[in-house]
């Protein structure tokens, strides 16, 4: 039984988020799945996914009444296909409270991944679950309750452990690498991407700022960036304001939405991935570009800071919110070709040891750890 915060869209591929979709369809493989979502759809529901069984409950209104009620709803849904063995929660919030709740209900073990940004509080940029009294104690409830915890990346697992939390393992949620993989051929060696909702976490001010410093030094240089925009056009008058054109015969081209399926396209083309959040516990992007043999710079979180820690190294990090640094870390990167194809092999050479399958694998063990143990009498 996975528990999930939506993501799981009948369609498949849009409203989907794609690491969950991977993991369900290998999972589906050799197992029942059912995966509860929650609020994905306005209505209660029931569809078939990649193998699964997906049982959506409708969403609450705000208030703690409301957030009681849907927490019932959701343990309820949970037994509906029969008692689970095991229940995964995806993230620390409220569908990890739900799936430890339903866990101890139907008396099972109980798995709960991490995301990140659920024990964060960044009042400056209005963003994490740890803003609120209400949020702290979700997230406190999920990690303290769950029988075993997991995150995606081992700057996360540093993070969770200095705010006095324990982690148990290490997952990376991996991509599907017979969808992203390399090709060199297409690759314009002085183009960039960059993936992510235009939103103040993301900070795609910082990039652009470092665009248009690296355009008067490289006018050559093209930057692509592909997300759904949350800031009403701040960030196109930002680069407006910065002398950049933006628009397809100009150096930044804006994209909205790509489907997940139509990505690795993007990250193909391009010679770099940069990424400029100020916090990001695990960016699937990263992988998504590795998987494609394309090296990340990008600031010092999630993937790119375990990458960048690694012998040899297999990205470039930078501190958050220094334009100035993220394009010198770009242009000494573009000025040399043999370090950028060293990058991008160690990326490629991860994304594969980590990959969908990897993920997967990993989570049965866990799985079948964690009910084994729940199994075993008491001495």
């Amino acid at each position: 039984m996975l528990v999930v915060p939506g993501g799981v869209d009948r369609s498949g591929r849009e409203r989907v988020i794609p690491a969950l979709l991977w993991l369900i369809e290998r999972l589906a493989e050799n197992n029942q799945v059912t995966v509860v979502a929650l609020g994905q759809e306005p209505d209660d529901g029931q569809w078939t996914l990649g193998g699964a069984t997906v049982v959506n409950v409708r969403p609450a209104g705000s208030g703690p009444t409301q957030l009681a009620d849907l927490l019932r709803r959701t343990v309820i849904a949970a037994g509906s296909r029969g008692r689970p063995d095991v229940v995964h929660g995806f993230w620390a919030s409220v569908s990890g409270l739900a799936g430890v709740l339903a866990a101890r209900r139907y008396r099972v073990p109980s798995v709960v991944s991490a995301a990140g940004g659920e024990v964060v509080a960044m009042p400056e940029i209005g963003y994490g679950g740890a803003l609120g009294r209400g949020g702290r104690l979700i997230g406190r409830s999920s990690l303290r309750w769950a029988t075993r915890v997991t995150v995606s990346s081992g700057w996360m697992a540093q993070h969770l452990r200095d705010l006095g939390y324990r982690v148990d393992d290490v997952v990376a949620l991996g991509v599907d690498t017979a969808v992203f993989q390399p090709s060199p051929a297409v690759c314009e060696p002085l183009r960039l991407v960059h993936v992510a909702s235009r939103n103040r976490v993301k900070d795609p001010f910082t990039l652009v700022s470092a665009f248009a410093e690296l355009h008067r030094r490289t006018p050559g240089v093209r930057l692509e960036m592909i997300g759904v925009d949350t800031l009403d056009g701040a960030v196109e008058r930002h680069a407006a304001s910065l002398g950049l054109h933006v628009g397809a015969d100009g150096p930044l081209t804006v994209t909205p939405y790509v489907p997940w399926d139509e990505l690795a396209t993007h990250y193909q083309r391009a010679a770099i991935h940069v990424l400029s959040s100020v916090h990001d516990a695990a960016p699937v992007v990263v992988l998504e570009a590795a998987a494609c043999g394309v090296p990340t710079v990008g600031t010092r979180v999630g993937h790119v800071t375990d990458l960048a820690q690694r012998e040899p190294p297999a990205a470039v990090v930078v501190e958050p919110g220094d334009p100035v640094g993220l394009a010198d870390a770009i242009e000494a990167l573009l000025n040399d070709h043999g370090r950028r194809a060293a990058l991008g092999a160690e990326a490629l050479a991860f994304a594969r040891q980590h990959d969908a399958d990897s993920t997967a694998a990993a989570f049965e063990a866990i799985y079948r750890d964690v009910t084994r143990r729940a199994r075993r009498p008491a001495s």
